[in-house]
């Protein structure tokens, strides 16, 4: 069975209620205030079928300039769309209005009806035609069937319903192996079942017992229950319109706006990158509606710098949970006339520019090429991305396409799979330039030191940590970095940088054996190791990182005298039970000023034990015996 959804659309009282209830015996008007006006005010449902594969859902939506809000709600995810021109009244500027709009969702296919035929006489019929011929030469409907029909009489509607059928026939179906989503458009509860939500089905099928989740409030719910149409069933298809009772709803109630989606499938933002079609100039700053999917939302309209103003930054005033690709309506805040339509792209970053992956992202979405979209989308992320995260900016782009494409634009070298991660060739490229300048520029400034540190990198790469590491593990591998312990360096340069450490680690040794407690500081490195000055600065701070030159108080001093004084200490305690400071000034035929930091330092290390003035033996100095 095919499904399809047709809405509505056309001024008020020009016999939309009741040409449904024609053809389907459905009286859509549900409500006691409609019943009392005659007119529709919220949005109805009914069930066509037009053959035996083909079933259509009817949105009925109200007419009124009033409740246009609710006529949108009702319009953003419908197949087709039947326009209803009532022939004594002819286009009217809800006509018009809802003709525009329903181009701007992007629905391309439709049905024209002159409905109540019944009140005018054939001249009139006429010119109404003709005008109507005239109007529609430039829009989606131009080409469409125009049928003259009476929802009164009767006249008519057997051709209505092959037009709708014919057009049903040749409506691309929607896909139920996508993953399942809903835009909610009713919400309520029912004694004895709890939470029921409406909507039609857009793509994907769902079964009674599957989890879903309610976005934005990102709630997981399960389907304790399936209608279509009244009828209890145990699964929904793309296309279907369904009521379901759903489960283990917590925290925001579900309402109208709201999506039910697969889980891990939802896109949650206050702020969207949209490409838009705008019918006026629309100033930076302007506060708008949009009306996308079900729902009604705030926002403000910002522009990008250097880019055309198509390119648009929304920012809304709650949570919009919306999907790649998806199209909405925007209207001034006040008062509320069409401004134009969008296409959403993703949620916006935390650049102020338009990155140029996101234009990149918007033009192969314009084209409706699903392997540029996927390319694109990989590309957009600007680093690797693993697999949930990409089938989440995908959209509703079923599974089996994303694997499928993925393992094609691996095998032409488009992308690259780093374990988990998924990296556009263009960017890892980027990517690549960035870490040698980054790197090369540190080794230039600081050529005493092994590398730069991993996490100060990773800062200046702007890269997430799990990303981080499969970028590193794929540059090792390629030979471009070396990791040593903290530090990375360019491979080049970490050999180079490692030969000299040792050669300098050998020289050291040399140069300063038998130097005791003289001072050692840049100068005396530079005479003692025949190094220039600056060479003489890196020496000594390789040498203290490496430990060969360790710090004591305000001097530096050799490892190799701080092992001779250790022993020098191990044998005064070998007759002496303690150790003063003038003892090991004596000791060492130095003065106070050098001593008192040196037994400090010996007292840190656990080689002495300070007991007031006195100092016994520590167990670093045991250790030293054994």
């Amino acid at each position: 069975m095919k499904y399809v959804i047709i809405g509505t659309a056309g001024h008020v009282d020009h016999g939309k209620t009741a040409l449904i209830k024609a053809l389907t015996g459905t009286d859509t008007d549900r409500l006691k205030e409609e019943k009392a006006r005659g007119i529709s005010i919220d949005l109805g449902f009914a069930s066509l079928p037009l053959g035996p594969d083909i079933t259509a859902g009817v949105v009925d939506v109200p007419g009124h300039e009033r409740f246009l809000k609710n006529m949108l709600a009702g319009t953003g995810g419908i197949d087709l769309v039947m326009l209803v021109i009532a022939a004594d009244e002819g286009i009217m500027p809800q006509t018009r209005e809802h003709l525009a709009m329903l181009g701007l969702y992007g629905v391309k296919s439709g049905v024209v009806v002159i409905n109540k035929t019944d009140k005018v006489d054939a001249d009139w019929l006429a010119l109404v035609e003709e005008d109507i011929a005239a109007f529609l030469a430039d829009t989606f409907l131009a080409a469409a069937p125009r049928l003259s029909v009476s929802a009164v009489t009767g006249q008519g509607l057997e051709e209505l319903r092959r037009a709708l059928a014919a057009a049903a026939a040749a409506q691309p179906a929607r896909d139920s192996q996508a993953p399942f989503r809903l835009w909610v458009d009713r919400a309520f509860t029912v004694k004895g079942y709890g939470t029921v939500v409406t909507g039609s089905a857009l793509s994907g099928t769902v079964s009674v017992g599957d989890s879903l989740r309610l976005y934005p409030a990102n709630s997981l719910v399960r389907v304790r229950g399936l209608e279509w149409h009244g009828s209890k069933c145990g699964q929904i298809h793309a296309g279907q319109r369904a009521a379901i009772n759903v489960g283990g709803v917590d925290g925001e109630a579900p309402e109208r706006g709201m999506v039910l989606s697969a889980p891990e499938r939802g896109q949650v933002s206050t702020v969207w990158d949209v490409v838009a079609d705008w019918r006026e100039d629309v100033a930076a700053g302007t506060r708008v509606r949009i009306h996308l999917g079900t729902g009604e939302f705030l926002a403000r309209v910002h522009y990008f710098k250097d880019r055309p103003r198509r390119f648009a930054r929304l920012i809304l005033e709650t949570p919009v949970a919306a999907g790649l690709g998806d199209r909405g309506i925007v209207r001034l805040y006040s008062p509320q006339h069409l401004l134009g339509g969008v296409t959403l792209v993703a949620p916006g970053a935390a650049s102020r520019r338009l990155r140029p992956g996101r234009q990149a992202l918007a033009e192969a979405l314009a084209a409706g090429d699903r392997k540029a979209i996927i390319a694109a989308v990989i590309a957009d992320f600007g680093q690797p991305v693993q697999g949930d995260d990409l089938r989440r900016a995908a959209g509703y782009i079923k599974e089996a396409v994303i694997r499928a494409t993925l393992e094609s634009l691996t095998a032409e070298g488009a992308v690259f799979r780093l374990g988990d991660h998924y990296l556009a060739a263009s960017v890892l490229a980027s990517l690549s330039e960035r870490l040698t300048a980054v790197l090369a520029a540190c080794h230039r400034e600081h050529p005493d030191r092994p590398g730069l540190a991993k996490e100060i990198l990773r800062q200046k790469l702007g890269l997430k940590e799990r990303a981080y590491e499969a970028l590193l593990e794929h540059w090792q591998a390629k030979g471009v970095i070396a990791v040593t312990g903290a530090d990375v360096a360019l491979s080049e340069f970490a050999s180079r940088h490692s030969d000299w450490r040792q050669d300098l680690a050998a020289r050291a040794d040399q140069a300063l054996d038998g130097i005791g407690l003289a001072g050692i500081d840049v100068q005396a490195i530079a005479e003692k190791m025949a190094l220039p000055p600056d060479k003489a600065r890196a020496a000594q701070d390789i040498l203290l990182r490496q430990g060969m030159l360790v710090r004591v108080g305000d001097i530096l001093v050799y490892r190799k005298t701080i092992q001779c004084i250790a022993r020098l200490i191990q044998q005064h305690f070998a007759t002496n039970p303690t150790l003063t400071v003038a003892q090991l000034r004596d000791l060492l035929n130095t003065s106070r000023k050098v001593a008192l930091p040196l037994l400090e330092y010996f007292d840190l290390h656990k080689y002495t034990i300070r007991d007031g003035d006195n100092r016994r033996p520590g167990p670093k100095l045991r250790d030293l015996s054994e």
